[in-house]
């Protein structure tokens, strides 16, 4: 893998056989945006990628994809095509085709509702693990995409889009053509986000259409030592008994950066309601086992070994080379081929254990709804964080003929708002205010960053005008974002 620089732009590329690749990775992506703007670096991406298709860009392939931490263009066919198409496509982000907003906006909302169709265990796990924060925003739904404009759209693009953000990534030698151009700007970095309190060590019910898998989920270093301590927990699920007779299917290791040299490792097993509870369970046993006593010699020198072969081919330099452009944005060492067999050659069972030092304490178990973990299981049942209580509120009552219940209150004073439905308290403290949608109709949508959504509409209690007022008074107007109207949540 080469390293070069080309208009203040990183770049690597190496020679892989196969088509002509390019990748554009930019270091902004939905955990980035603010909760009003949900979406905007979605209208960004789609903005370019319209942009260029009008020029005619003679690729062969040109897609992109919005991540969590990142937003990936790729281009594939004869080098200098693709040259040309990584020049239009930096310079629309540089200067976003605005008058194809509405266009942007309309491929936004359809990508949404075809990934809500397939709701994943990653993305329900981190909306439990942090809320409506950083990683916690992955999956939920952009409220007021249709409402951001063409100056907020133009202004993320100048913040988020630059140089000292920006990675180019390539299959073989620069083409001739290639003058990728980006704005000059600093360099932004992303917070690190703690899990919401007593989250860890608690077993979660995946969404109820998913019955055929079961996950285990821990933080660790983005390393090579937290790679390897990943696939050697998976290597042993795959030849342990217990768990290998209540499989249907393989065990994947997923990963993403949590910033902070961190990552969240999901191990992901394929397998049924009757034997879902035996593989969490057999899953956790193992990575507590190599946490305790690491693996031996042996064992981590096969897995190193059949990393080595990975390697040595096409497919696995092409992930290698994507992975060290991940790496570049994160701030890690980046590796390549040799330097990544030179790391794995010197791990051994003490970096191993250090690897999975912290997993007791963040580990989370998934399972299929309506499972539950073995008898003696170490994970607790899934609290209800979105539970909140106020001291001293005032109570506002529904109207007689109202669409609320009769048992249903809203309490209010200066630490939040609370809905009691007659059965559970949902609330919203002041300060974990994440969003207030305001609809055409009056309607408020109180958005928190633990997950909670509450609506607010004067014609639904007494004195509802003033309950609306309260509502308005207490959230920082930067957080007011118009919405359409739809059903209330």
């Amino acid at each position: 893998m080469r390293r070069a620089e080309i208009n203040g732009i990183r770049l690597y590329w190496d020679e892989i056989p196969g088509p002509f690749t390019a990748h554009l990775l930019v270091d902004v992506g939905v955990e980035d945006e603010p909760f009003p703007c949900l979406g905007i670096t979605g209208l960004v991406e789609q903005l370019a990628l319209v942009a260029v298709s009008d020029g005619g860009h003679g690729c062969d392939g040109l897609d992109s994809a919005v991540n969590g931490d990142h937003v990936h263009f790729r281009a594939v066919g004869e080098p200098e095509r693709v040259a040309e198409a990584v020049n239009r496509l930096c310079r629309a982000l540089a200067e976003p085709p605005v008058n194809h907003l509405a266009a942007a906006v309309r491929r936004v909302e359809a990508r949404q509702q075809r990934e809500e169709r397939w709701e994943r265990f990653q993305e329900h796990e981190l909306a439990f693990r942090y809320g409506l924060r950083g990683p916690g925003k992955i999956g939920w739904e952009a409220p007021a995409v249709e409402h951001v404009g063409a100056d907020a759209v133009r202004a993320w693009a100048a913040e988020r889009f630059t140089r000292p953000g920006a990675v180019l990534l390539l299959t073989g030698p620069p083409p001739k053509a290639l003058d990728p151009r980006l704005p000059d700007g600093p360099r932004t970095e992303r917070p690190v986000v703690a899990a919401l309190p007593g989250t860890t060590g608690c077993w979660v019910e995946a969404p109820c259409h998913r019955d055929d898998l079961a996950m285990v989920s821990f933080e660790g270093p983005a390393s090579p030592a937290g790679h390897l301590a990943a696939e050697l927990a998976r290597g042993r699920a795959l030849r342990d008994p217990g768990v290998v007779a209540d499989l249907t299917g393989d065990v994947e290791v997923h990963s993403s950066s949590v910033g902070g040299g961190r990552m969240l490792f999901w191990l992901v097993a394929e397998t049924d309601g009757a034997g879902a509870a035996a593989v969490g369970e057999g899953l956790d046993r193992i990575l507590r086992e190599l946490a305790a006593e690491g693996p031996a010699e042996d064992e981590i020198r096969q897995t190193v070994r059949t990393w080595h072969d990975h390697l040595d081919t096409g497919e696995r330099r092409h992930a290698l080379l994507v992975t060290a452009g991940l790496d570049h944005l994160s701030g890690l060492e980046v590796h390549d081929v040799a330097s990544l067999r030179a790391r794995l050659a010197a791990l051994g069972a003490a970096d191993i254990r250090g690897a999975l030092a912290a997993y007791d304490s963040t580990a989370l178990l998934v399972l299929p709804a309506h499972c539950a973990p073995v008898e003696g299981s170490r994970f607790v049942p899934e609290p209800d964080l979105l539970s909140e209580d106020l001291h001293e509120p005032y109570a506002y009552r529904p109207r007689l003929f109202g669409p609320v219940g009769r048992h249903e209150r809203m309490y209010l004073n200066d630490e939040g708002l609370v809905h009691w439905n007659g059965h559970c308290m949902r609330g919203v403290r002041w300060h974990q205010a994440a969003g207030l949608g305001v609809f055409p109709s009056g309607l408020r949508r109180l958005f928190g960053t633990k997950g909670v959504a509450l609506d607010i509409h004067a014609d639904w209690y007494k004195s509802g005008s003033d309950l609306t007022a309260a509502v308005d008074a207490r959230v920082h107007p930067s957080l007011r974002f118009p919405m359409s109207e739809g059903e209330p949540i």
